[in-house]
């Protein structure tokens, strides 16, 4: 864990913030930045990659409901290939475009 010159994160690190939440991963400029597990006060957990400060490229993401997504992220957001798991065991396999379903 460290800093960069101009005092922001920098390197492999944990923050804690004031509503639960914990990030524990790699920092780039003060920013979530590579590998890191975002663990909400909630219970949901999101593990995978991140760019500026948001999840971007691969990651899987399990919310306190139960609900399991495992795929492709872009700026926060489900994007491109996934898999969507409800608890109920129905699943949705296909393409996400700005968060959202694409096709059936």
């Amino acid at each position: 864990e460290g800093y960069n010159a101009a005092g922001e994160r920098e390197g492999r690190g944990v923050m804690r913030y004031a509503n639960g939440n914990v990030y524990e991963g790699e920092w780039k400029a003060g920013k979530k930045e590579g590998r890191g597990v975002y663990r909400f006060a909630d219970g949901g957990v999101y593990d995978g990659e991140w760019k500026a400060d948001k999840q971007e490229g691969r990651g899987v993401f399990r919310a306190a409901n139960g609900n399991v997504y495992d795929g492709e992220w872009k700026a926060g957001l489900f994007e491109g290939r996934g898999v969507f798991r409800y608890p109920d065991g129905e699943l949705y396999d296909g393409e996400y475009k700005a968060g959202e379903k694409e096709g059936r």
